[in-house]
């Protein structure tokens, strides 16, 4: 397939841009794949940032609200750890005490107050054990007063339940809950979750969250089980911590805008004055599985698509306090980098296509400058080869295309030298050719020719199959000749003989290969009617010998042989050939034996 033409002018082009615009290319490429590495590596910088931030912030705060609860548990420990020393002198305690009473009326709004309260109706105060319980705690309001007051606002009430169905509390709430004169105030608190909890758990225990009934906010219990002298087990000391200051204050994140902080409990719900109870999907956006590692672990980062979690436990309660923050946070902060970089890509390209403008507009001048000349000659060279010697290369300047356009000129000039010279040259080589293979005598072809003719036949011998014959002629009484009328005399002979074959055997070539020999290599038409030719050529000498006028010398005799190749016997040219003689010698023997 012959490959397309390419102009000179457009692979200087090609080469002169296509480096320029790859370089260019690949330089445009390189930065871009640098400004937005440099774009991503500073969100993902940030992004580590924020998260290690987040992380360490949860935990602190985590760690504030488990000292806190910790804190507030110290309290309840500290009570139940007095009541067990309390009771070694249960006896002179009793006697010391106080009868305490049932929540009034008149309790003053605002003043602490330590009331009682019955499990039942069928518990009184007559019962020993119920007003030996009763005179015995009396005793704990000089260490209640104390702790409550200072925590007011903290702790909502502080109380005890014992065996006996005696239930003592300490606060100043005693109004929200009064018993109207002359009826009993009960409360079976046996039944009460923190009850339950006290008696399953000699260690400190917390309750679900809850909002307290009284309006006094997010409410936790606290408590734990109390024992006497002998390490019984004598009744569950507690308190009702209203958290919200804590909750608002663990919470309180200044993180940046659209983030927010939750905190769920251990069963996966959500811990708020508006949401408490609610689960955690249905309020902060959790998946169940984000839930579930959050549950499962103490601490950790949650990477999502649009938002990072970051939580910790705190530990006293179970609790995951969770961070919220929205990565539009993290792209914002880098909009200004990515605007930047941006821009920088926008000049760039714009700076990059016009160099490449540049480059192909000097480049199409530079080129124009080197092939116009060029193309000229070219012009030049086409119409001195297409045949016009008379026409001479332009010479446009001094540079190496115009030593070009003169060694083209004189190139012109030698060639016309040469032409001529070989003109003649061929006109002598011609004539030596003819000369070389045309006998001198007869004016047919030579034994040189022969010698050519035969090789060729050779050749296609080998080749494949042929059908071709060899006629072998011989003057008879030569010599007779010209030793009676002289060698001038043969010589007409001889001219006279060829006559005859070339008019007989006139579709062959005819060779004259001796003094008086003529061979005649026989195909198609001659091969094929070999015989009659053979006849016509008899024929042909019988009519001379009769002609009287003619001179003797004129009247001649001939013999014929025509051997026929057989591709079973026949090897070589020179097989046929040797059959023909041979035929030729027989039908010489043959004539003279009739003269």
């Amino acid at each position: 397939m012959e490959k397309k033409r390419v102009p000179i002018r457009n692979r200087m082009l090609r080469m002169m841009l296509i480096p320029a615009i790859s370089a260019i290319a690949a330089a445009t490429l390189i930065s871009l794949i640098c400004m937005m590495r440099m774009a991503n590596e500073s969100e993902k910088a940030l992004s580590t940032q924020l998260e290690g931030n987040l992380e360490n912030l949860v935990e602190s705060k985590a760690e504030v609200a488990d000292a806190k609860f910790q804190h507030y548990s110290s309290y309840i420990d500290f009570i139940c750890d007095y009541i067990t020393d309390m009771y070694k002198n249960r006896d002179f305690l009793i006697s010391t005490g106080r009868e305490l009473d049932f929540s009034r009326a008149t309790t003053p709004r605002g003043e602490f107050a330590m009331v009682i309260d019955l499990r039942t109706e069928d518990y009184n105060t007559t019962d020993p054990a119920i007003k030996a319980d009763n005179l015995f705690f009396s005793n704990l309001e000089k260490v209640l007063a104390p702790i409550v007051k200072k925590n007011d606002g903290l702790i909502s009430t502080s109380y005890l339940g014992t065996e006996t169905g005696l239930l003592v509390s300490y606060d100043k709430y005693s109004y929200l809950s009064a018993t109207p004169p002359g009826e009993k105030s009960t409360y079976d608190y046996f039944e009460s979750e923190w009850y339950k909890m006290g008696r399953q758990t000699d260690e400190i225990f917390l309750t679900d969250l809850y909002i307290d009934s009284m309006g006094r906010g997010l409410t936790i219990t606290i408590g734990k089980a109390f024992h006497d002298a002998n390490g019984n087990f004598a009744g569950v000391c507690a308190a009702d911590f209203d958290i919200t200051g804590l909750y608002d204050e663990i919470i309180a994140m200044d993180i940046g805008d659209g983030a927010y902080s939750f905190t769920i409990d251990e069963k996966g719900e959500v811990i708020s004055p508006e949401d408490t109870g609610e689960s955690a999907e249905a309020v902060t956006g959790l998946s169940t599985g984000q839930k579930e590692t959050m549950l499962s672990e103490d601490s950790g980062i949650i990477n999502t698509k649009d938002v990072i979690y970051a939580y910790s436990t705190i530990n006293t309660t179970g609790w995951k306090l969770c961070a919220h923050v929205p990565k539009t946070m993290i792209t914002d902060s880098t909009s200004a980098t990515r605007n930047s970089i941006n821009i920088a890509i926008l000049i760039f390209v714009i700076a990059a296509v016009a160099i490449v403008l540049i480059i192909l507009i000097l480049a199409r001048r530079t080129v124009k400058t080197i092939t116009a000349p060029i193309e000229v000659l070219g012009a030049d060279m086409k119409r001195i080869s297409d045949g016009d010697l008379d026409h001479r290369a332009t010479i446009t300047g001094n540079d190496e295309i115009s030593d070009t356009a003169t060694r083209l000129n004189e190139m012109v000039e030698r060639l016309i030298r040469t032409k001529n010279a070989l003109s003649a040259s061929r006109f002598q080589a011609e004539e030596m050719a003819v000369l070389a293979n045309k006998d001198a005598l007869t004016g047919i072809r030579n034994k040189t020719a022969y010698d050519k003719e035969i090789a060729q036949l050779e050749k296609s011998l080998e080749e494949g199959d042929l059908e071709f014959g060899i006629a072998m002629v011989d003057l008879n009484d030569l010599k007779h000749i010209n030793d009676t009328f002289g060698h001038d005399k043969g010589n007409i002979s001889i001219i006279k003989l060829c006559t005859v074959v070339c008019s007989i055997f006139k579709h062959s070539p005819v060779f004259r290969v001796g003094g008086d020999e003529f061979v005649a290599i026989l195909k198609n038409h001659d091969y094929e009617h070999r015989e009659e030719l053979k006849d016509q050529f008899k024929d042909a000498l019988t009519a001379l010998l009769d002609e009287e006028k003619l001179h003797p010398w004129e009247r001649i005799s001939a013999s014929i042989g025509i051997g026929v190749y057989d591709k079973n016997t026949d090897k070589t040219v020179s097989d046929v050939f040797k059959k023909a003689d041979e035929l030729m010698y027989e039908d010489k023997k043959i004539m003279k034996g009739k003269m």
